[in-house]
Order: structure tokens, then sequence, then C-alpha cells
């Protein structure tokens, strides 16, 4: 009886839509999801689109660099309290094939045994140990500490908690032959929880990093905006970090804002999705939410430390233009999301559970087949059995972070305290 009810209403609901949809005047779907339509289904559909046809072209026509091209590498990995990875970590740069390579271990004040278990391989003189007695504060200093013992002409960040595979340092060295590239960044993975386990949280943040790396990261490389090289995973030659005064001290997501600083050199900044690492991701929500918050603040930091390059004409137009990218897409368009959400509930709350059904039917359509999208670039397939998550994502995942975002952006703005 209740199953019959159930069917029945359901019936009466998808005949009221057809009528509700079908009455719609081409302005009266236009005021109703303009943001939907112009930014998000144009934006979603168009970059995959691209990103297909682009690599089928690349397939026809692919890049070549030099094979002799071998500089010497500093991989720096800043390491505080890190003694359930740092061995591992070690590891899969040691294991790493390429063989002009130093590897620099900077134990930043550790209370742990990260020292310890440093220290051995130390001994053998497979790594340098650098070891602080009272922390720097921030992953910057240790980063710059590093520095100063790198012989190296191309510097290698890696994260205490990242893993890096056995090609990687090739995949990603070798697009550092063309001498118009500063950076290289590398396609970050997430292998699992920082406690081991895969939860949904975990593969939730696995699928979100799967499409904004193979999708986002690799259109801004393509067309000359990219703006982060992830500081798990990143490539630099030394030369350049060195004349920007290195890494700053007064951002929390340095490697954007090294990243910003290297673009107004005038320089390419590239990602090498070959150039893959592993990535412990946060199994709980107020660790994900810390992490998250931070990362907004940052970027907000970062885009108002470097807001000379909204009023100056001196800058490449493509750093220019990534700049305003970012600020639109990431902040601007979050308060239109907002602030529309209210539009529709205050004008059309009689046809409000129609507005969000077919809004909800889009959204699900544009994420799937950007999923979809992501996993053919991908070289690995098997990153499509996450496939399934793409409602949790819809309904769930991306609506939480877009208010944990406007919360963070609000805060700095209310220049309010934040507890990492």
């Amino acid at each position: 009886m209740f199953l019959n009810v159930v069917v029945l209403d359901l019936e009466l609901f998808w005949v009221s839509f057809i009528r509700w949809f079908n009455g719609l005047t081409p302005l009266d779907f236009f005021l109703i999801f303009w943001p939907l339509m112009t930014i998000d289904f144009m934006r979603s559909i168009g970059k995959s689109v691209f990103l297909l046809v682009h690599a089928f072209y690349r397939k026809i026509n692919p890049l070549r660099f030099d094979p002799n091209f071998f500089p010497k590498l500093s991989l720096i990995i800043p390491a505080h309290n890190e003694e359930k990875i740092i061995v591992r970590s070690i590891e899969s740069a040691l294991e790493a094939d390429y063989v002009n390579k130093e590897i620099i271990v900077v134990d930043d004040g550790s209370k742990d045994k990260t020292y310890q278990l440093a220290h051995s391989y130390s001994e053998k003189g497979l790594i340098k140990l650098i070891h602080r007695d009272v922390a720097s504060g921030s992953k910057t200093g240790a980063l710059n500490y590093g520095l100063l013992f790198a012989s190296g002409e191309i510097i290698v960040t890696i994260d205490a908690d990242t893993l890096i595979e056995r090609n990687s340092l090739k995949e990603a060295v070798k697009v550092l032959s063309d001498r118009n590239i500063s950076a290289v960044s590398g396609n970050v993975r997430v292998l699992k929880g920082e406690n081991g386990s895969k939860n949904l949280l975990v593969r939730l943040q696995a699928y979100e990093y799967l499409l904004s790396l193979e999708l986002g990261r690799r259109f801004n490389s393509i067309v000359g905006t990219l703006l982060i090289i992830s500081g798990a995973f990143g490539f630099f030659w030394k030369k350049y970090i060195t004349s920007l005064g290195e890494y700053d001290k007064d951002i929390v997501t340095e490697d954007l804002d090294i990243t910003v600083k290297m673009r107004k050199l005038g320089k390419r900044l590239v990602f090498a999705d070959k150039a893959i690492s592993w990535t412990f991701a946060p199994e709980t929500w107020n660790d994900w939410k810390r992490q998250r918050i931070r990362w907004t603040r940052g970027q907000a930091e970062t885009l108002w430390k470097h807001r000379n390059l909204l009023r100056k004409r001196d800058f490449d137009l493509r750093l220019v233009a990534a700049i305003y990218d970012m600020l639109f897409m990431d902040i601007i368009v979050l308060f239109i999301r907002f602030v529309w959400i209210f539009y529709l509930v205050l004008f059309y709350q009689p046809t409000l559970p129609y507005v969000i059904f077919f809004s909800v039917l889009l959204y699900l359509v544009m994420e799937f087949m950007a999923a979809v999208s992501a996993g053919i670039l991908s070289t690995r397939k098997r990153d499509l059995e996450n496939i399934y998550l793409v409602p949790i994502v819809v309904l769930f995942y991306r609506p939480y972070y877009s208010i944990i975002r406007l919360k963070a952006y609000l805060d700095w703005v209310m220049k309010r305290e934040s507890r990492w």
C-alpha cells in the first residue's frame, strides 16, 4: 500500500514537472537557471570536450623531449612528527628511477621518532638528514632550511606523507628540458587515510583529486593559466626559487604563493600527468574541515598579497587571466550561487521543487560526464571505479565544501583567527 502511494506521488510529480517545464518561456528559463547554464554547464562540458579532443591530438602528435636531459635533483622532504610514514617516504624516494639525485630530509623539531628512523638512512649515506631542535613552525621554514643544503639544479618538494612512483621523477624532469618552463606540477593522488583506512571521506577525496588534476590542472596547463604547483610533489629550477627570495613565511599555502611568484617571471608552468605521487588524506570530517579552511584562507591571502596583478599591465596576459579566473570561479561564483539560491526561494517558491529537481538532474549529468572524462584521460582506468560517488558528490560533498569555503572567506575578510 505504501509503495503504491509513493509510486502514485512520483507519477503526479513527474506529470506536474513536465507541464511546468513545457510552460517555461526562454526568458523564464534563463532567469531561473542562468548561473547553472552560463557558468557550470558550459565550463564543465566545454572543458571535458576540449581535453578529450586535445588528448586525441597529442596521441597523434606527441611532444618531443631531450632524451639526454638528466640534471641533478634535490628532493627535499620536510618532516615534523612523521614517524608513521617517514620510512615509506624515504624508501619511495630512494627507489625512484633517477640516478642523479640527492634526498634531503629536514627534521623540523620533531618530538617523536622521525629523526631516529631517518638517521639509519643518513648513516649509510643514502640521504642528507638535517635536524632542527626547535621547529620552524611552518613547512615554509623547513623548505627554506633544506634549500641551504641543496646542490641540485632542480628542487623537488615532497611532503613527508607522500609516496612517489618509480618513474615519476623522469616523467617530470623531461618536461623541464624546455628552458621556457620554470616549474612542473606532479599528479597527486589519494592513497588512503592518514591512519591507513579508506572510508567514504577518503574515497570522496580520491575522486575529488582525480577530477581537479586530470581536468582542472591539465586544462590550465594546456592554456597557460596554471597557478598551482603542488607542494606535495613539485619541481622547480633552483635558480628561480633563490632569485625570488625562496619561500615566503607570511602565507600558509606556500605552493600557491611560490607558483604565482614563478609566473611573474614570465615563464611557463606545466602539469605532468604521468609524474604520479600518492598522498594520505584526512579520515575525519574535522581534520578535513581544518585542512580545507587552511587552503581557502591561504588562497585568499595569496590573492590579496599579489593584488598588483589585477591593476598592473606589465605582466603576462595569461597570468593576469589566471588570477581573474581564480578570483571569479573560486570566490565570486561561490557567492553568486548562494545569492541565486536565495533568489529562487524568494521568487519561485511555488515551483521550487521543480527547479531543484531539474538543477540536480543537470548537475548529475555534468558531474558524470566530468568523471568519465577524467577517467578516460587518466593513465589508470581503475580511477573510474569511484564513479558511483557522483550522487554523493553532487548532493552532499560539493554543497558542504561550498559552505566551508564561504565561511573561511568571510572569516578572512572579518579577520577572525583560525585554529589549524
